[in-house]
Formats: C-alpha cells, structure tokens, sequence
C-alpha cells in the first residue's frame, strides 16, 4: 500500500478542498445566472413612442414602474424586487434599475435623431452584487419627463414617452371587424447611432418598428406556427371563402421584417390530413395581411399570448389540448352596462394575465380565454342569469374557458384589451328593432306603452328597467315557476349528432333511395327544436349534408364540453327480418342517460304504436360514444333494410314522434342530474 507523508496528506487535503469549493462555486454561480435577466440590446421605435428591452429569460410580471429612491452615486444598492425608477435634473434625465439582469456585450451609448423628447440613452451593468442594469435616458427638457410609464411581461420590457399607444393601463383594440387604423402611429424617421464602450465600436441604427405591432420571426413546433414580434398584436375578422379553404387575417397597425414578406410557411400537425400552408404579405405601411390555404379552416385558431407580442396558429383541437401557462388565472368579476348610442359592453376581469383568442362563427362570437383555472360561475350567475342576451360561459378543457355571445340581437364592434391582460372588454352595438307595421283591426284597443326607469351612472352608461304601468321598482317580484314546468339544471348544453352524412350516406335502400344520413338528420333537426323550447343549448354536429369523421365529431363535441352527447342513427342488417329499437352506451357515467332515454323513447306505449319491439340498453364501443368526454349515448331508430320500419320511419308522423320521446329523455335527465 502506497503509504502518503503528513505533508503529501495535507497538500491533498487542501487540493481537496479547492475542488470543492471550485465546484460548489460553480453551482452557485451557475444557478444564478439561470435566474438572471439576460438583456441584450435595445429596439429604438422610429415613431418616437417607445422602446424596447430585447433580453432573454422571463422578468416578474410587474404591469407598471415602482417609483424608489435611489442614490445616483452609491453603487452600493440594496436588491430591488421590482423595476425602479427616478428622475434627475442638470441634465434631464431619467433614471430605471432593473433587478436580477445582467448586461451581454457590455455597457452601450444611444444618441437618437430627430426624437422630440429622448437626446441619447445610456445602458450599462450598474451593479453585479446584486445584479442590477441601469438604463439612463436623457430628455429634451424637464416637462418630458413626467412622460415615461414601464410595463413589463415575460421577456419583454416595454418603455413608453408617448401618449399614443398603450396608455397607462388603458385598453387598446385587439379585434375589430374591420380594422382600428391608428392615425397617429406615422413615420417619425427617428434614427440612432450606438457606441460600445467596450470596444468603442459605433454603428448606426435603423429603427423599424414605426406601428403598434412589428412582426420580426416565425417558429415551428410540432403542431403550428407562433409568429413572433414587438408591439401590440391587433388583429381583424378572419374572412373566410365560400369552400372554407382560404382565410385571410390582417393584422392592424402592423409592420413585418423584409424577410418574411412573401414567403409561405407550412403548418406542421400530427394529424393526419391536414396540409395547411400560412402566407405572410405587405399590405401597406400599416397592414400585414396573413393568408392560410388548405382544408376546413374554420377549425384554426389563433391564440394572442399574454404580452400580445406573439401568436400561435394551430388546429383547434391541438390547442384545446395544449398548456399555454402553467400560472393559470380566475376571473374576478364581471361587468355589463349599456352606453346612451346603444352600445353594450361585457367586461371580463382577470386576477392574471391571460391568453386567448376570439373568432366569429355562425350566429355566435366566442372568447376563448386559454390559461383560466375558474371562470367564478358565482359571479357569471349573478350577472347573466336574468340577463336578456343569453350570455354563455362553458369549461372546454381543464383550463380553458370559452364564452359565447349571441349575435342575433346584436352586432360586433370590437374588443379591447387591457395592456396587463387582465381585463378584456367586448362592445357590442343593439340591431336596429324591426318593425312590422300593419293595420289594427278596429276592436283591438292599443295599450300604452310600457314605461321605464332609467338610471345614468357617473360614466354616462345607462341601465334601463322596464316597469309594468301601475307599479313602482320595490314591487317588482320574479314569477313563481308552475308546479308542472319543467326545471332544466343549470348546465344545460347538448350535443346532437345526425350520424354519417355527404359521402357517407350510412344504410342505403337501393330501391325507394333511403339514405340514413337524411333520416338521422331530420330527426335530430325535430330534437333540436323542442330542447330549444325548454332553452336547452343545442349544438349539431352537422345541420346540413356534409362530411364529418368520426374524430371531427369527437373533436366538436369535447371542445363544446356539454352536458350530454346524443347521436342519433338509424340501423340496418343483411336480414331484413330484424326490426326494433336500441340505446347504445360505453361508458359507466353514460348508463343512467342510456336508462332514461330508453324509458322514454322504447317504452310500452311507443312499441305497440310504432309495432316494433325494443331490443334493449347495449353496452357497445361505438367511437362516437367511447372518445367523447361527456355522458354519451347512441340511439338506433329502427332498422332501414326492413322494409316495413323503412316506410314507417320515412313518415313525418313517426319522425315527429321519435324526436318528441328522445326529447322528453333528455329533459327527464337534465332535470334529475
């Protein structure tokens, strides 16, 4: 054995050491470095309104500037927990500390031309134990100095000297039908030159950004495109084709790098099928227009991140599928009110930021919010339940929340966002009212019109209520429900599935040209339409003759996230001997569904009316019924290749009496749930 001295022992022991501490000082230093703010550079916005922090890492989301003294001189400072900001005079200058950042490339000199209210900026490491950047931007006069707010999120650190955009936490237009130009946002032609202290080195700059958006980058990852930029993301009404395979979407106010003009970029998906490509044009000055060509495009979204400076473009059912935040936001509160024009205005306030996207389809604007953990059905009740626009609010994933606003009444003005993202307002503008007008017959006695309360707030909003002639407000009571009237429970969304359709007809008699699609859509049609009596929410999986899969259908249902899924189906057998009724379920949450439509629709009194027989409650894995994450059930009218239930199931009597006992199932089930 290799025997050591006392002094080869201590001299490794102090090796030894060494390492250690190497090691360990390693690890330290490393682990917070990965927490430092990492800023690079600065981006000058030729419009003489902002600038902009280009840095790595995720600073603390602070929405505005915390003002502390600091002393100019002493480089001995206390760490920070937010940014801080103060004011100098002789020169004018105007003073940010930026806490746990390091400066990359070492500390630089800004002199900016034609800038009305900045003569040069200073950027430097101002402190490294705490790491704190120091940015020092030097004014025109002392008055310009009261100019300067900060918002930071994310990545981004936004300075604004002019009033013009994102003012103090105001809102600013995110989505419009058809575009919010801001006049203001012109062409400065502030330019700057910059000097590295470190190597002395200067290079003159030629700001871009001269709008409230400037697209700059676009990455792929597995399952779409996310567009990349400064600014503000303002977007208008996706226009979509007759054929729905093209959609074009401008982006308001925006500019876009030379490099992306014109260049098309395709839209990854692990899907199978989809092969949709994004285009990127120059408008104009202030227009990006954004244009994807491929299949069923109304299934895209496009979901604004909480800084409004990046946007993800993918198939919906990705991103109902995807985590955009792990710190994920309640609402607060809501608000509704009404302007003397005639304006209504639903406003949506958030305890965080929040992601989200918003799309017009059908007869309906929905609001996407995609990082909400409870949408507070409390306070949602409160507000919309008595409300006259039916105002819908519904989980369509764990934590994301959709809600629906009606457009029969009204049309879409636009939405606004607060610059935290904590606060989204819709407008709306009230239809005109039609009129009918028409002789009265000379014994109809016409009543006076019905007087109303109005109440105007400090804001000029106005809330109206209508008073019956002869009563005062305190009297006014809810009426009382009858005994008899049916209670539907307080979730009260249904799925209607019309099996097959377009080039899948389903069963086929050849001779008299049945096709079950048309049977199965005629029915749920009847279905629909009494639910709706009941004020039941329905959604049809199709209402005309088209092509679903199996999976669109899935998709459609488990995104909606209603109560029940009901697909409606008619059968069919090589032997045409077979005939009769079936409720098909999977799932254990489905069977009471199963049980109480079956009641209702292959009940004794039907069996001897229809003179068919009930072929009972089967548990079967049916796709539809097995993938969808709601209690789900599938219904077999009756079978198509007899043709004796053929020709009875064909009658508008049997399809009216199908539909009515389905229905009554249904609203048995959601009044017991």
């Amino acid at each position: 054995m290799l025997q050591l001295s006392i002094e080869e022992k201590l001299q490794f022991i102090r090796l030894t050491v060494i390492i250690i501490c190497f090691l360990v000082s390693v690890f330290f230093n490393s682990a917070f470095c990965a927490e430092n703010y990492k800023i690079k550079d600065l981006i000058i916005d030729n419009s003489d309104r902002m600038l902009f922090i280009q840095a790595q890492g995720n600073y603390k989301n602070n929405q505005s500037s915390t003002y502390i003294p600091i002393d100019e001189n002493s480089k001995s400072v206390k760490l920070l927990d937010s940014i801080a900001t103060m004011t100098l005079n002789n020169p004018c200058r105007y003073v940010i500390d930026i806490p746990n950042a390091v400066l990359i490339g070492g500390n630089k000199e800004y002199n900016l031309e034609n800038s009305k209210t900045i003569q040069n900026i200073k950027l430097s490491q101002f402190s490294n134990s705490p790491s704190v950047v120091r940015l020092t931007i030097g004014v025109n006069n002392f008055n310009d100095l009261s100019k300067f707010k900060i918002y930071s999120y994310g990545e981004n650190i936004v300075i604004k000297y002019n009033n013009q955009i994102i003012d103090n936490s105001l809102q600013y237009k995110f989505y419009t039908p058809s575009g919010d130009m801001d006049k203001t946002a012109v062409n400065q032609n502030t330019g700057a030159s910059v000097t590295n202290n470190l190597t002395g080195e200067v290079t003159n700059l030629a700001p871009v950004f001269q709008t409230k958006y400037y697209l700059s980058r676009i990455d792929q990852n597995s399952d779409g495109l996310i567009l990349r930029g400064l600014g503000a993301i303002s977007l208008q009404k996706t226009i979509y084709n007759s054929d729905n395979t093209k959609a074009t979407l401008t982006l308001d106010n925006a500019s876009v790098s030379e490099k992306l003009q014109n260049k098309t970029y395709f839209i990854p998906s692990s899907q199978k099928g989809l092969n949709t490509t994004l285009t990127i044009n120059r408008l104009n000055s202030k227009k990006v227009q954004i244009i994807l060509q491929g299949e069923s495009l109304k299934d895209y979204r496009f979901v604004v991140s909480q800084d409004a400076q990046s946007m993800f473009i993918s198939h919906r059912s990705y991103v109902l599928n995807t985590i955009f935040s792990a710190n994920l936001a309640a609402v607060k509160s809501y608000n509704v009110s009404k302007t003397q024009a005639g304006y209504r205005l639903f406003d949506f306030i958030f305890d965080k930021g929040v992601t989200y996207d918003v799309f017009e389809l059908g007869d309906n604007f929905y609001l996407d919010i995609d990082n909400l953990s409870d949408y507070n059905i409390n306070a949602f009740e409160n507000v919309f339940k008595n409300y006259d626009i039916k105002i819908q609010a519904m989980k369509i994933a764990g934590d994301k929340t959709r809600f629906i606003i009606p457009l029969n009444t009204l049309n879409f003005s636009y939405a606004n966002i607060e610059s935290s993202a904590k606060s989204i307002k819709l407008c709306f503008k009230e239809k005109p009212a039609v009129i009918a007008i028409a002789p009265l017959p000379q014994t109809v006695k016409k009543e006076p019109s019905t007087p109303e309360i109005i109440k105007q707030d400090e804001v000029g909003n106005i809330n109206v209520t209508y008073i019956p002639k002869g009563e005062d407000e305190k009297k006014i009571k809810k009426p009382k429900k009858s005994k008899d009237e049916m209670t539907i429970s307080a979730m009260r969304k249904v799925v209607l599935d019309p099996g097959h359709g377009g080039s899948d007809c389903g069963a086929i008699a050849l001779e008299n040209k049945y096709y079950e699609k048309t049977i199965n859509l005629e029915v749920a049609k009847l279905i629909q339409e009494k639910l709706m009596k009941k004020d039941v929410y329905v959604y049809m999986t199709r209402t005309k003759d088209e092509t679903l899969t199996l999976e669109d259908r899935v998709n459609y249902a488990n995104e909606i996230n209603p109560d029940i899924y009901v697909s409606i189906h008619a059968n069919s057998t090589l032997q045409e001997v077979s005939y009769g009724l079936e409720v098909h379920y999977y799932k254990d949450d489905s069977i009471d569904l199963a049980n109480t439509i079956h009641d209702n629709f292959a009940n004794q009194k039907n069996l001897r009316k229809w003179e068919t027989v009930d072929r009972g409650v089967i548990k079967s894995r049916f796709y539809v019924i097995n993938h969808t994450e709601m209690p789900a059930v599938l219904i077999e009218m009756g079978f198509i290749s007899n043709r004796t239930e053929r020709d009875k199931l064909n009658t508008k009597e049997r399809k009216e009496q199908i539909a009515d006992s389905i229905a009554k199932g249904i609203l048995e089930y959601l009044k017991v749930k």
